[in-house]
């Protein structure tokens, strides 16, 4: 990849050399390497395997041999506005005036170039659009490959852009720069070959017909991608699958990541998936079965350090009394006048639910001894007097013990009610002025005198 453009009025980086490297497959035995005057941000191999288009920082797009790694073509789309021509002899220079350089100019990187299915044209993401470059209409560099002179490079850095190999050009409307283009490689249900160019938060999907792309009625699709409905922060990858499905992978907000999935027949979105991290490349299998994203490293948030980190509360003295487990906690926190009374209330209940509870355990295990010491009763003892059948012992005390238990509960349901109605006049009391802080007996002697009860 290549840094960011320095901003205006900043001294120029050193200059920043490219390598490319093209290796056997099956063996990783290296074909060839060869060294480029600029980084080289994308490179794809033609449709026939014949030939390696690269991209490069410097706004150059070259076109290689697969095999050797001679240089065929070099296309120019820096996007100068203003450039001299040494080779003009009508310029009006003479060798007494020589002709004055070229403003210093950022030239406009190529950051994505693909090749259509024919082989004959180059798609090219720059700037906020993919330009579509026509090889037939480029100048093919000299037999053999020579090595240029430093006059010779100098005067192809001050030549004109070659304008006469772009036949058309997609546009993002959001003008944000683009950063990757597609085009399909296999023909769909529709029998149409798509490009497509995504940049900013909008993606971009058009017919790709051999002569031209013309603008009215070949935009299947062009669109903001949003989230909901905060838009996406960058569009970053973009790919087919199987010639159509239009493949989108992007980045959100908070470091998130999404993958959006269209039709490529009507542009209509199919599915959204969330990503863990910004998505800036995928790629599709050729069975449109895989898909392939490379994700964003993000950093973790920094953990506080031990100067950040707050200060822990002040602990009581008593925490650090081992005389008893009680010291070793926290005191408790005050009770408020308010629930005290409720607070009694439920500690009574509480009493009295236990002491229910070892009634029932003591009568139980008292009719277990009963029934297990009791024989059992024979066949034919049943009395012939009565139509009843006499009671055995374990039956007795179960009765006993219900009996018992009912008593208890009514007993304390009374003394519930009675706690209750107890803590409601309390608060009526406190409600109504009585019961204030002051010796049991004495009254307020600012107070006014109470009314004489009815």
């Amino acid at each position: 990849g290549a840094a960011p453009a320095p901003p205006p009025g900043t001294a120029p980086p050193a200059p920043r050399l490219g390598f490319v490297t093209c290796s056997t497959a099956l063996t990783g035995a290296r074909s060839f390497a060869t060294q480029r005057p600029a980084p080289v941000l994308s490179l794809e191999f033609s449709p026939d395997d014949t030939k390696l288009a690269l991209a490069r920082t410097d706004g150059f797009v070259e076109v290689v041999d697969g095999t050797t790694g001679d240089i065929l073509q070099r296309l120019r789309l820096r996007g100068f506005e203003e450039l001299y021509d040494h080779r003009a002899p009508f310029a009006g220079c003479t060798p007494d005036r020589p002709i004055p350089p070229r403003p210093p100019t950022t030239p406009t990187p190529c950051v994505g170039v693909v090749w259509t299915p024919q082989s004959s044209k180059l798609v090219v993401a720059r700037a906020s659009e993919a330009t579509i470059c026509d090889l037939n209409m480029a100048p093919c560099a000299p037999f053999g490959n020579p090595e240029a002179s430093l006059q010779e490079r100098q005067m192809e850095d001050e030549a004109a852009d070659d304008a006469q190999t772009v036949t058309r050009s997609l546009k993002l409307s959001c003008g944000s720069s683009a950063r990757s283009v597609a085009t399909t490689t296999t023909v769909g249900a529709t029998n149409q070959h798509f490009v497509a160019v995504c940049g900013g938060s909008r993606v971009v999907l058009a017919q790709l017909n051999e002569l031209a792309i013309e603008v009215n009625g070949d935009i299947v699709l062009d669109r903001a991608l949003t989230d909901g409905s905060k838009p996406w922060v960058s569009a970053c990858a973009v790919a087919f699958c199987s010639g159509i499905r239009l493949v989108v992978g992007g980045e959100l907000a908070e470091a998130q990541g999404a993958v959006a999935i269209f039709d490529c027949s009507n542009g209509n979105p199919l599915s959204t998936h969330r990503a863990r991290a910004p998505v800036l490349s995928l790629s599709v299998s050729a069975d449109g079965k895989t898909m392939a994203v490379g994700e964003k490293k993000t950093a973790p948030p920094p953990q506080p350090t031990v100067a950040d980190a707050p200060a822990p509360a002040p602990k009581d003295p008593k925490m650090f009394q081992f005389g008893s487990q009680e010291n070793l906690q926290a005191p408790a926190a005050p009770v408020p006048v308010e629930d005290e009374g409720p607070n009694l209330l439920k500690l009574v209940l509480d009493q009295h639910a236990q002491k229910l509870k070892k009634i029932l355990e003591d009568e139980f295990s008292s009719i277990a001894a009963a029934a297990a010491i009791a024989p059992a009763p024979a066949p034919d003892a049943m009395d012939t007097s009565s139509d009843q059948p006499s009671q055995p012992a374990a039956q007795q005390a179960l009765d006993r013990a219900k009996t018992k238990i009912a008593e208890t509960c009514e007993r304390h349901q009374e003394m519930v009610l009675q706690l209750f109605h107890a803590e409601r006049m309390v608060l009526e009391w406190r409600a109504h002025g009585f019961m204030q802080a002051g010796a049991e007996g004495e009254e307020d002697a600012a107070a006014p005198a109470a009314a004489p009860p009815p």
